[in-house]
Formats: structure tokens, sequence, C-alpha cells
């Protein structure tokens, strides 16, 4: 591949633009090649988004906690079969609607707690 301003061998290809940049043309910002002095800006603008974005959905971290939406899911799961546990025994017969419902929300935090895990996410 040849650098897009001169006719010789490229290094590498500018983060910003995607054009290739041989090694005169080339601004290495550190985490990236840039080729000009605008597309410098847009490198250095780029990796603060994507460190932003990391820190964000905790990509990378271990937290101690689970994420905020399985909460909620176990969070309704335990009261929905809670309710349907406690109408259950009161009424001497099962209650199924409130039962499922409970069951429904604890298979889809079950899930998500496994999607989240594989990705590595923790948000």
């Amino acid at each position: 591949m040849k650098c897009f301003s001169h006719n010789v061998d490229a290094v590498g290809i500018c983060k910003s633009c995607n054009k290739a940049v041989c090694i005169t043309c080339a601004i290495d910002t550190g985490r990236g090649l840039a080729c000009s002095e605008n597309c410098q800006q847009d490198v250095t603008e780029i990796n603060i988004i994507t460190d932003k974005s990391k820190q964000l959905y905790g990509i990378g971290t271990s937290g101690k906690l689970l994420p905020t939406n399985i909460l909620m899911y176990f969070f309704f799961a335990a009261a929905f079969l809670g309710f349907g546990t406690y109408k259950s025994i009161s009424n001497e017969q099962p209650d199924l609607f409130l039962l499922v419902i409970g069951g429904g929300f604890l298979i889809v935090a079950a899930l998500a707690w496994h999607r989240n895990k594989n990705l590595n996410i923790n948000c």
C-alpha cells in the first residue's frame, strides 16, 4: 500500500480518515496514527470517547456488585414469586399468574447475567 500523498510505502493508516500514511506524513499520537493536524485532534477525541465508553460500560473491569439491570430483574422475580407464594399459601390454591411472571423474571435475570459475564460488561 502506498502513501496517500507520496509514492512510497505506507507505514500505517490514519485512525481518523483511514488514509494510508508514510513515515513523513504519519503523526504518532501514542494511540494511533494521524495524517494531519485536524486528524490528530480527531484521533485524540476518538480515544477519549473510547475511554469514556469503556468506563461507562465497565468493560475490562470486574465489579463486585451485580449490574443494576440484573438487580432489577432479580428484585421483580423475588417480588412476584414472593407474592405468588404468599397468595398460594393463603388461598390454598396456586396463583399461577404471579408465579409464572416471577419465574420469567428469574430466567431473564439469569440470561442477562450470563450475557454480561460473557461480554465482560458491568453495567
